[in-house]
């Protein structure tokens, strides 16, 4: 994926990961992670909410971003969601 400074939008199922809600990325959005560990730094937004997280490639080259209860509100695994992301390149 082209990591340019604009902004990527996705549509994904939430899913549960353990305690964590969870969107995965489509797996046509290939992005290579730039830290440790699999992450990735942007500032995402959900519904009109901002926050800075990471995007998270697993070994198996899935490609996630956690949803906090803060963001979702009243969303919960299996609602569709709408997110879109910027690199946040003064965290890499």
């Amino acid at each position: 994926m082209n990591s340019e400074n604009k902004s990527h939008t996705f549509t994904s199922i939430l899913t549960r990961l353990q305690s964590w809600h969870i969107a995965p990325l489509p797996k046509s959005m290939i992005i290579e992670a730039v830290q440790p560990f699999g992450r990735t730094p942007v500032v995402a937004t959900l519904n009109g909410k901002e926050w800075q997280t990471s995007l998270w490639t697993e070994k198996s080259v899935e490609t996630m971003i956690a949803v906090p209860k803060k963001v979702r509100g009243k969303l919960e695994e299996g609602d569709e969601v709408e997110i879109t992301f910027e690199f946040d390149y003064e965290r890499f």
